[in-house]
């Protein structure tokens, strides 16, 4: 069995040079590398929108519940707090306002809710 020994220190950065990371690139203009045919670099709309998908997801995890549990107790479609958080699609501006309303004060928002759901059911028929 052989012995492998590396010449740099432990904890040490790792560089290329020039010569192997032309060999990486498959090109010398240091761009080949960055496309790839099966997985294209995102638009500037697309991260956009995985940057509120993650608020959004981050919004229901600091209330402690589970995606049906926030749904259910915000008045939300399920359906549609999946495709939120999964970026399939972006909540209106209303639904903005009402989860950062969540994110500020949870308490805040399931009192108004209720009142809500209180001023409704009086009101039917």
């Amino acid at each position: 069995m052989s012995k492998t020994s590396f010449s740099r220190k432990r904890g040490d950065s790792f560089k290329f040079s020039d010569s192997e990371r032309k060999k990486l690139n498959n090109a010398g203009d240091g761009k080949a590398g960055l496309v790839d045919a099966d997985n294209p670099p995102l638009t500037e709309r697309q991260l956009e929108r995985m940057v509120l998908a993650r608020e959004v997801r981050l919004v229901r995890e600091k209330t402690g519940l589970s995606q049906s549990q926030f749904a259910s107790r915000f008045h939300i479609g399920l359906a549609r707090l999946r495709d939120f958080e999964q970026a399939r699609s972006e909540p209106d501006f209303i639904v903005r306002v009402f989860l950062r309303m969540i994110s500020e004060d949870p308490g805040k928002a399931d009192r108004l809710v209720k009142l809500v759901e209180c001023e409704s059911a009086a009101h039917a028929p």
